[in-house]
Parts: structure tokens; sequence; C-alpha cells
């Protein structure tokens, strides 16, 4: 064990004395904070204005969002810790000791993982000082309770990046690729978005399997709590037993991603190799073959035994010179970046993200929409959140398609999707040409 703690403590003073750790806690701890304190800002301030944005729906909430783009931080983090010694090819000096796996990958995991944790903690402070700040919208500010600070990390965060952080720590184990650790976060970021879209557009009335596979949470999100009223949202924690309206959903869920972190990690236990020769087994060849790709150039290239006069150079050292080296190094760095599969992974991922978004936009219902009408599309299939009041005219309103009331000049309807997000209740249809006025839940609150 004593090795062991020698490979945590150092993953973790390496990781305390850089830069892009600090950087990533106050990333987190400004998202926080700006999501309680700014108007408008993050997924819930934009959503109900009755909603607590430090309560524990809107904590859960941020947090979702949170993993799903810290998904390329936690990439960085994990992937980077097992493929530094490859780098800097120090593990041909790290494996003339007798290291033990469980010391190796465990420390460097460990270490990883405390640090991850300690990073997105920054929720937790930027959440607690947005309560704080005086600028706040203090009628959507609760107060604070320790468990719903903490039940939500635990179970949403530290959860996250033990089954992402595991899955991005054995891909980097047994690739020992560079661009492999940077691209697979961008990739599974992406894939998470192209799928999110593609089911939603479905319309799909199934909650239960899209939230139990849901490896990030927006869908998990949606199951649990689709119908919980604002009430619920302010109060209750999502359940881990079988109660509430997706009995059990939020459970399996933990426990299925659980698992697949917890498998990730036993293959890059059982594949990955401790011995110098099968790490560079790969290279080694490579490297033979090259040098004998070199040494067959060299045997077919003639030389010529006549003396040539060298030409003179003037050396020039301007203004104009800078600027030419300028553009030669661009010039050179460009190459370099579009000659790099990385790169053109990144393209072909965005292009597959611009195909899907544009495959579904425009499209309400399965019929195409302008933009302008999209809000007024919402209305009528009622998930919209607007208010309307009557100015002229007159309106029936109906349930079952039975009329059952009479609306006139100064009443109004669509206020439940604004105070509680509630389904409508009932079909206003218009009688004759009316003027109302429509308001949206930022000019309603």
């Amino acid at each position: 064990m004593s090795m062991f703690w020698e490979f945590f403590t150092f993953e973790l003073r390496f990781r305390a004395k850089s830069p892009s750790t600090y950087i990533y806690f106050l990333l987190w701890l400004a998202y926080a904070f700006l999501s309680v304190a700014a108007e408008n800002f993050g997924p819930v301030a934009n959503g109900n204005g009755k909603v607590l944005l430090n309560g524990p729906y809107g904590i859960t909430f941020n947090d979702q969002v949170a993993c799903l783009f810290g998904l390329i931080i936690i990439a960085a983090i994990f992937g980077t810790s097992i493929l530094r010694d490859f780098q800097r090819d120090t593990y041909q000096i790290l494996f003339t000791k007798p290291v033990s796996k469980l010391a190796y990958l465990g420390g460097r995991w460990a270490g990883s993982f405390v640090t991850t944790v300690l990073v997105f903690s920054g929720l937790l402070l930027g959440t607690y000082l947005g309560t704080l700040a005086p600028w706040a919208d203090h009628a959507r500010i609760g107060p604070n309770h320790l468990s719903w600070y903490l039940e939500p990390f635990l179970s949403i965060i530290v959860i996250q990046v033990f089954f992402t952080g595991s899955l991005f720590f054995a891909v980097a184990a047994l690739t020992r690729k560079i661009f492999i650790v940077y691209l697979q976060g961008v990739a599974l970021f992406m894939v998470y978005l192209i799928g999110v879209t593609a089911f939603s557009t479905t319309r799909s009335l199934e909650h239960f399997w899209s939230g139990i596979l849901d490896p990030v949470g927006l869908l998990l999100n949606n199951a649990v709590s689709r119908y919980w009223s604002v009430i619920e949202k302010n109060t209750q924690l999502f359940p881990w037993d079988f109660s509430g309206y997706s009995p059990g959903v939020f459970l399996f869920n933990r426990l299925l991603w659980i698992s697949v972190g917890v498998a990730a990690l036993l293959a890059a236990w059982v594949l990955f190799p401790m011995s110098v020769e099968a790490l560079t087994a790969r290279s080694q060849g490579r490297r033979a073959a090259r040098a004998r790709q070199d040494e067959q150039v060299g045997l077919e290239r003639k030389r010529s035994f006549v003396a040539v006069r060298l030409p003179r150079v003037r050396q020039v050292f301007g203004p104009g010179t800078a600027f030419r080296q300028y553009l030669a190094l661009t010039a050179l760095r460009i190459r370099l970046i579009v000659t790099e599969v990385p790169f053109w992974a990144i393209v072909g991922l965005l292009i597959v993200l611009a195909v899907n978004n544009g495959n579904f936009a425009g499209r309400v219902g399965g019929v195409d929409v302008w933009p302008v009408t999209y809000l007024m599309v919402q209305a009528v299939e009622g998930s919209a959140t607007l208010f309307f009041l009557i100015v002229a005219g007159q309106a029936s309103v109906k349930r079952n398609n039975r009329k059952v009331a009479t609306l006139g000049p100064g009443q109004y309807f669509g206020e439940l999707a604004l105070l509680d997000r509630r389904p409508r209740s009932a079909t206003v249809v218009s009688d004759t040409e009316m003027d109302l006025l429509v308001l949206g839940q930022r000019q309603f609150n």
C-alpha cells in the first residue's frame, strides 16, 4: 500500500501545481454562482419562475447540466494521468522497479478521481455564494439546507465522475494515444446531444428505459420529475426507492452506470500489460521498419564526389523577415493541425451534429413551421409558457370537445403553464376575431 500511496499523493501534488485545476474549479464556481445570482442564467432560471434556484430540483438540474459539459474536463484529467508516462518516455524507467498494478493504475485513478471531485465542488460553493448576492432574485431563493447541496452532488456529480472517469481512464490506458484522450470527451458529448435531440423529437411517451439508460441525466431528469408540481420540486430530492411517478428509475440508472464504471476499471486491470516489452512492442516494430526503410533509401542514393561551391547567404533581420517568419510558422501549424486525425474526427462529429439538428429543425408535431410561428404552435400543443389576456373578441373553453365556458375582454388563460408547468386542462378556441396581449415567462414574472 505504500507504493499505492506514493502514486496517489504524486498525482494530487501534480494536479495541485497545475493552473488548469484551479481554472476548472473557478469555472464551475462561476457557473453555479451565476445560475443563482444572475437573471435568466442557467437551465432552472430560464424555466418556471416559481422553482427555487437553490432548491433540491434546481441544484440537481444544474448538476446534471454540469455533468454534460464537464465530460471534456473529466476526459482531460483522467486521460492525461495515465498517458503522462508514455508522453514523456518515463515508463521505461518506471517499470524497471517492481511496481504492482494496484499501485500504478489504482494510484493514478484515485488521484484523478479525488482531483475531479474537488474541481466539481466549485458547484457547491458557487451555489451558496449565489444565494448571498444582494442583486439576486431572493423570491426564488429558499433556505440553504445541507442535504439539498450534498445529496445531488453525491448522487449525480460523484457517480458521473466515477463512471465517465473510469471509462476515459480505461480507454487511455489501453490505447495510450493522446488524440483519443482528448477526442473521447468531445465525442461522447456530441453523441449524447444527437441522441437526446433525436429521442425528444419523437415525442415518445416511453420514459422508463430512456431514463434508466441515460448516461448523463437530462432524460433521467424528465423521467423522474415530469409530473412534479412546484411544491414537489422545491421540497423533494430524487428518490432512491420505488416511490414517486417513476418508481425505481433513478435507482436503476445510478446502479447501471456505476456497474459500467466498475467494468471499465476491471477491463483496464485485466488488459493493461505491466511490462516494457509488451507496452513497446508496436512502437518497436514501427521503429524497426522505419530504420530498414531509411537504410534501403541510403543504399539507393548515389553520392557525388564533385566539389560544389556553396551559395553565399546574406542574412537580413528586419520587419519584413519577421512577418514572413510569422506567415511561415502559421502555415506550418495549420498544416500540422489539418493533417492530424483528431481534427478530422472533430470535424466529422460537428458535421453529424449539424445534419442531425438540420433534420429536426423547423418541425413541430410533424408539421413544417416558420420560426415566427414556433411559440404559437407550442401554445396549440399546450407546451408553451405563454399568458394570454383578451383585449377584444370572444373565445370558448372546451374540455373533451364540450364547451364549458366563454371568455371575453378582460379575461385570461394560460396561467397554469406559467405558475407550475402543469399541462393544459382545457382548450381555448376563438369564436371571433381577437386582440390578445401575450406575455412570456419573463414578462409574467
